[in-house]
């Protein structure tokens, strides 16, 4: 294990039995609530330790594929969407990063849903407002996410009008205030 998985583990399992809390005194975070909380409570579920972590991993990896393979072949077919997948595949690096009990996998499997569930035309309102709350968990995964929703809230303006827009935003901007 690594320095950031064994943190990421370990500390999600203190929050998730209440031994800790995000952000009291006693133990330092350093990042966003749900990075910890994840892990901690998927472990309470299924055992504390690296494999549970690694597990969730692989899932969300997997999930990531599956999200990838949805949203690329909705923007340009088959082909693209087996090109990505095998992308995803053959690569060591992805794989390393992707099967770590870190949150990668966590983040890559949320934009890939999210982007599933916003790209293309004519998507419903509650696909929309799905997007922004899974943005809004975006950002309380990692904080380096936070530019994906207004980016998301952009390209539906764009592509579906305003109200929808704000919508999306509204979703988002309504878990994170509701989380902190």
């Amino acid at each position: 294990s690594n320095l950031d998985e064994g943190a990421y583990l370990l500390k999600g399992l203190l929050f998730a039995t209440g031994e800790y809390h995000p952000f009291d005194p006693g133990i330092s975070t350093n990042k966003a609530p749900l990075s910890f909380l994840i892990p901690g409570y998927v472990q309470l579920l299924f055992g504390a330790g690296l494999r549970t972590g690694r597990y969730l991993a692989v899932f969300f990896g997997a999930m990531a594929v599956v999200g990838t393979w949805v949203a690329a072949r909705r923007i340009g077919g088959k082909w693209l969407a087996a090109g990505s997948v095998w992308v995803l595949a053959l690569s060591p690096t992805i794989i390393k990063f992707y099967s770590g009990g870190a949150t990668q996998s966590t983040i890559a499997c949320l934009l890939a849903w999210t982007l599933v569930l916003v790209l293309g035309e004519e998507r419903p309102t509650w696909q929309l407002i799905l997007t922004g709350f899974l943005a809004g968990i975006m950002m309380l995964v990692r904080q380096n996410m936070m530019p994906v929703l207004p980016a998301l809230a952009l390209y539906a303006f764009w592509q579906h009008g305003w109200k929808r827009a704000a919508g999306l935003l509204l979703s988002g901007l309504l878990i994170v205030i509701a989380v902190h």
